[in-house]
């Protein structure tokens, strides 16, 4: 059996290898158009700004290794150019063609160019590969550059400012979305977008490039950004050309259409890694998500269905994590724009809690949000802080995968020790949140549903802080009825008008809900808000 791969990355490689250890006997080929393989483009973004300093550091096996070690053919600078299916023929630009009995499309994603005027000029670069990178480092240093744009606030846009700012660039970064990282819901990313401002980077979101000059951004609302370097970080796409040549099923996002196994709608035919589209556990549609984590699994199902294993792969959950300099933004499932559009019902809740032992140094505030059905079933996490982040994440992602429920959270083991975190770890609380709203025990009143011309008559913001804290600032039409005296006078509270019960972490107004709730005020809700109304400056 010969087995033909085109594409060299992540989802080509493994395939490869993976293949070999099932099979000793297949004949392998791999098929690179580029002049490298088996490059971690993940790390590109390190590599630009220094903290890889070896660019041999981001590549996997060797051309050789690959020959020596696993009997694997690898050709670079091989461009396929056609895909005959009834003959199972491969063209290869100015190159002798190969025969295949069965083929893997592996070729990535690519990072496209919007149509601005301008946007090809010479100082006008995208990161693409290991050559990419070292052209921008040679113009920025050669040129002696400063003044650095960044187009795009996703994962890449937001890394590569990072990398610029490290060098000591001015950095701006533009996005058309009024937040970053497009995989969150806004607020979840506030104190990322506060870190990267007060790290000097300048943010233009909900913003768009209209036209580029030699050195100048010309934004939609006339704004001009000087620069001396840009990057293009708007996102990838699939890479689809041989596919749609060859008659290749393509799905409503513009990836390859695969079953579970990763076949396309020709048999002999398998695709995996970022061009192809993969099911939604959550709302059962498909979706492009790239990432390297996922391609390696696909690959590895190709690779043992060629060969007569019975391996599927799965719908996802989607999982995603950003390193936005001292902060960790990561998230699983679904937002609540995805759950809007497949409409999904669900509620939703934040919490606040310190990562670790409040009287450990390095103790930090982890802020979260949990998106979950009526019937408990966990749907989305999204997390924000400097420390703690990723576990978490990691442990509800689990969860969601399993289909488990808030119980499922409130019940969860976690391994505990005063630097690592607390008694009740925040998975616990925000299961025991959720538990709250299901059983009707917890009401909330959500921030973004507020009108706030309506405070003080339609209803009152009520903080339970401190006289001191309430001084320093509070909600608009707030008053302070302090948590150690509440139950001496609730008599003061009104009975005509909903109550918003808000401290700084929600913990103190939680108390002062079950007290006033249990002495029969059925007027009282906790302000759902993602902030710490003091630390992000929200009052």
């Amino acid at each position: 059996m010969k087995v033909v791969i085109i594409g060299g990355g992540s989802a080509g490689t493994a395939a490869a290898t993976h293949l070999r250890r099932r099979d000793e006997n297949a004949e392998i080929v791999i098929l690179e158009k580029s002049g490298e393989f088996a490059t971690s483009t993940c790390g590109l973004p390190y590599l630009l700004s220094g903290t890889v300093r070896n660019k041999d550091d981001l590549t996997g096996a060797t051309v050789e290794q690959m020959r020596d070690t696993f009997k694997i053919d690898v050709r670079l600078n091989h461009e396929v150019v056609n895909i005959d299916r009834k003959s199972k023929y491969i063209a290869i630009q100015e190159k002798k063609g190969e025969n295949y009995d069965k083929l893997i499309l592996a070729t990535g994603a690519l990072q496209m160019r919007p149509d601005i005027p301008g946007i090809l000029g010479d100082n006008i670069f995208t990161i693409r590969n290991l050559e990419s990178v070292e052209r921008i480092k040679d113009y920025y240093l050669g040129t002696n550059a400063q003044k650095v744009l960044i187009l795009g606030a996703g994962d890449i846009g937001v890394e590569a400012a990072e990398a610029f700012c490290n060098l000591g660039a001015d950095v701006v970064i533009i996005d058309k979305e009024a937040h970053i990282l497009p995989h969150f819901d806004p607020e979840m990313v506030l104190r990322a977008e506060q870190e990267l401002c007060a790290q000097d980077i300048r943010l233009c979101l909900g913003r768009t490039v209209s036209s580029f000059a030699e050195t100048q951004a010309i934004l939609d609302d006339g704004t001009v950004i000087d620069f001396d370097l840009a990057i293009i970080a708007t996102g990838v796409k699939p890479d689809v050309k041989l596919p749609v040549m060859a008659n290749l099923g393509i799905g409503e996002n513009g990836g390859i259409l695969v079953n579970k196994y990763m076949q396309t709608n020709d048999e002999d035919i398998y695709a995996c890694g970022d061009n192809v589209e993969i099911l939604s556990l959550i709302t059962q549609k498909p979706q492009r998500w790239p990432s390297a984590e996922l391609a390696l699994k696909e690959a590895r199902v190709a690779a043992d269905h060629i060969v007569g294993i019975d391996s599927s792969f799965a719908a996802i959950v989607g999982t995603s994590i950003s390193k936005i300099f001292s902060y960790t933004a990561a998230m699983a499932g679904c937002n609540e724009k995805q759950l809007d559009l497949a409409g999904i019902k669900y509620h939703k809740i934040y919490l606040l809690q310190n990562n670790r032992a409040g009287y450990l140094p390095g103790a930090s505030q982890m802020q979260f949000k949990l998106l979950f059905a009526p019937n408990g079933q966990i749907l989305g996490i999204q997390g924000c802080g400097k420390d703690g982040i990723d576990k978490r994440v990691d442990a509800v992602a689990q969860i969601i995968r399993a289909k488990g429920s808030y119980l499922d959270m409130l019940f969860a083991e976690t391994c505990y020790a005063p630097p690592f975190g607390v008694g009740k770890d925040a998975i616990n609380n925000l299961g025991s949140l959720a538990e709250g709203v299901l059983s009707g025990q917890i009401r909330y009143w959500d921030w973004d549903k507020i009108n706030w011309q309506e405070a003080g008559t339609g209803f009152l913001p009520v903080d339970v802080r401190t006289p001191k804290d309430f001084q320093a600032g509070h909600l608009p039409q707030a008053v302070n009825f302090p948590l150690p005296g509440l139950r001496e006078n609730m008599s003061s509270l009104p009975r005509d008008k909903n109550i918003l019960l808000y401290c700084n972490r929600g913990y103190g107004a939680f108390l002062a809900y079950c007290i006033l709730n249990q002495r029969g005020f059925d007027n009282v809700f906790l302000l759902n808000t993602p902030f710490d109304l003091v630390a992000d400056k929200i009052v």
